[in-house]
């Protein structure tokens, strides 16, 4: 395996640009560039390499000294449980190499984005963040965040942490790598991210116009994402995604269709209105007014579209636009305008 792929670093400071870095894709699983990357870096700015310095220039009071409250920490945690007295008898020696190996040894957190499956031709995105962020302190990442629940990932908010923990989230800076992940061909291979795969980002509550290809497969059914709801305030939530309002109509959808209302003056007949429907846009105008022309989110059945008008209604009369979806899932997107 040759060559090189591009992988992304979203920092936690959202005054800083993402960054583009290059690795080689010789190591392969087993000896994964970017996740090498991501464990040094993390290592780097955490208490760990101090701690690895500490224990290897250690005299022999000095790791009795760390021995000793190593030990008191795993009683606190294990008080209790079956396997405290097993901690208890373990020597000097082997509480330091424990501690070796779980106190300054680099490790990251590795969060599934999307998993492979045949929808998405079997490519993965992952995340890897310091895996002791919280303990550290380290602040929240918007960015990072919107990108997982951009993905249908769910996230805790205040109201649902433990204790004094943070808001849910993720926090400190992020790296992020897709592969390319098939084991009915022995495939695994690291394949680029780019800056247009992540630009979700705006300044304003309703996401982008249209989301990259990737993050709106992974919306599907089957498309390697998750559909549960999220709860940032910086995103909509799938709650938010089933009704709207916008300037010239209001919509609502379900998993079946999508529903547009346009509110239309008495004298209106059907004859006046006009609607096209395409697979993947729709156009209203109304006695040669365009009201929407727009891109939708999602495909739709154009034998199962069509148009109404309604009297009755606390609005007044509308023209009633029912859009057949071609799947069952909640668009996060219904009608960007062109």
């Amino acid at each position: 395996m040759s060559g090189t792929f591009t992988y992304l670093l979203i920092p936690a400071d959202t005054n800083l640009p993402i960054q583009t870095l290059t690795a080689s894709k010789a190591g392969g699983l087993s000896d994964d560039a970017l996740q090498k990357e991501a464990k040094q870096y993390f290592f780097e700015r955490s208490d760990k390499k101090a701690m690895q310095e500490a224990i290897e220039q250690a005299n022999p009071e000095q790791r009795k000294q760390l021995a000793d409250k190593m030990r008191q920490e795993v009683q606190m945690a294990t008080a209790g449980q079956m396997n405290a007295a097993a901690f208890s008898n373990l020597d000097d020696d082997q509480l330091i190499e424990i501690m070796k190996s779980t106190k300054s040894s680099a490790t990251c957190e590795i969060t599934a984005i999307t998993l492979p499956t045949p929808r998405n031709s079997h490519r993965g995105v992952s995340m890897y963040t310091a895996d002791d962020a919280r303990l550290q302190n380290l602040p929240h990442n918007p960015r990072a965040t919107s990108l997982l629940t951009s993905c249908g990932h769910a996230i805790p908010t205040e109201k649902t942490s433990i204790g004094g923990a943070p808001v849910g989230g993720i926090h400190g800076d992020a790296f992020v790598g897709r592969y390319h992940d098939n084991e009915l061909e022995d495939i695994w291979e690291r394949e680029s991210m780019t800056l247009k795969d992540v630009d979700i980002f705006d300044t304003t509550n309703n996401g982008p116009a249209v989301l990259p290809e990737w993050i709106d497969t992974a919306l599907k059914p089957g498309g390697g994402g998750s559909v549960s709801a999220t709860n940032l305030s910086n995103v909509k939530t799938i709650e938010d995604l089933k009704i709207g309002q916008e300037e010239k109509y209001s919509w609502s959808q379900n998993d079946d269709e999508v529903e547009l209302r346009f509110p239309i003056d008495n004298g209106v007949k059907s004859k006046d209105c006009k609607v096209d429907f395409k697979m993947k846009s729709v156009k209203v105008t109304v006695g040669g007014e365009i009201l929407l022309d727009a891109t939708l989110g999602g495909d739709v059945d154009v034998e199962d579209s069509t148009f109404t008008i309604e009297d009755g209604r606390e609005n007044g009369r509308e023209l009633c636009i029912t859009l057949g979806k071609k799947e069952r899932y909640t668009w996060r997107t219904v009608a960007s305008p062109k």
